[in-house]
């Protein structure tokens, strides 16, 4: 008898499989990632597809036509401009952010608190603030033109308006992107490597280009990546710091949806966003293994 039970129980107990942990843990985060990300982006995309209709604002007619309208040249000169400034954000972002994340990777702790206070602390300002402190330096009126003609030069600012004003305000919002990832990388390298490969005679440049650049290009490059989306995806500061004759994706898309009320083709625009920002996510993630993997094995040799 015992031995018939022990029988149903191992039965049972085989017939009842085991719920891996992974999925308790991680099942959660995916069900939110499906209904608050996958399912929206479903949505937009199969909004695209509809024609836009005036007293419906889409209508049951599928159609490409959406996507057709974006080769028009303003809206290319639109995502142009985008990119442009994305990538210029990043490259100012990139060379302003790698030394000082090297200088807070190397810091004593006292001064890497006060480093990261410092720039942490404008993330928790408003963009719209930020974007409005920035034209009250820049603009015509400005404290910089104040100054200015008050020392006898004139008002020789004339910056507001244009890419690189939009580009300034932008480089002090994705600054703290960059610099943070790559921090976190160039703690990860070992004093030694720069050490011995000083004490071999390696000159400064020889020390960045064959030590310091493979092993924190992972961050360089998740710092990139972030700056780069967060550049092109932005609404306030080009409306505010570009004028109407530098505008970008976000604020035809936001014209599209709250002026025109023509939601089919500003979904069409933001699901190229979506794409661009995709590629670029798994081309980043694809560099920085393989550079991962050549500076381990750089290290290895």
């Amino acid at each position: 008898m015992t031995s018939l039970s022990s029988v149903v129980e191992t039965h049972d107990h085989k017939a009842t499989p085991q719920v891996p942990l992974w999925v308790w843990l991680l099942g959660p985060y995916l069900a939110f990632l499906v209904l608050a990300l996958l399912l929206p982006i479903l949505y937009l995309a199969s909004i695209s597809i509809h024609t836009y209709s005036a007293q419906k604002i889409w209508s049951d007619i599928l159609t490409l036509q959406n996507y057709a309208k974006l080769f028009d040249g303003y809206y290319v000169d639109v995502l142009l401009r985008t990119l442009r400034i994305g990538l210029v954000t990043t490259l100012a972002c990139t060379i302003l952010g790698a030394p000082l994340a090297y200088w807070l990777g190397r810091c004593s702790r006292k001064m890497l608190a006060v480093g990261l206070f410092l720039i942490v602390v404008p993330m928790m300002v408003s963009t719209v603030i930020r974007a409005f402190g920035w034209m009250i330096l820049l603009g015509r009126n400005g404290l910089i033109n104040q100054a200015s003609v008050q020392l006898g030069f004139g008002r020789w600012l004339n910056i507001m308006n244009t890419e690189p004003a939009v580009v300034i305000a932008l480089v002090q919002i994705c600054l703290p992107l960059m610099v943070l990832p790559t921090m976190a990388a160039v703690e990860k390298i070992p004093m030694s490597l720069e050490e011995a490969a000083t004490n071999l005679g390696a000159a400064p440049f020889q020390l960045f280009r064959r030590i310091l650049l493979p092993l924190a290009s992972p961050g360089l490059a998740s710092g990139a990546l972030l700056s780069f989306v967060v550049a092109i995806s932005v609404v306030v500061t080009p409306a505010l710091m570009g004028g109407r004759t530098n505008r970008m994706v976000g604020n035809e898309i936001y014209d599209q949806v709250i002026t025109a009320m023509n939601w089919p083709f500003a979904s069409a625009m933001a699901v190229v966003l979506i794409v661009i920002v995709i590629f670029l996510l798994a081309s980043s993630l694809a560099l920085g293994r393989v550079l991962e993997r050549r500076a381990n094995a750089r290290h290895v040799t």
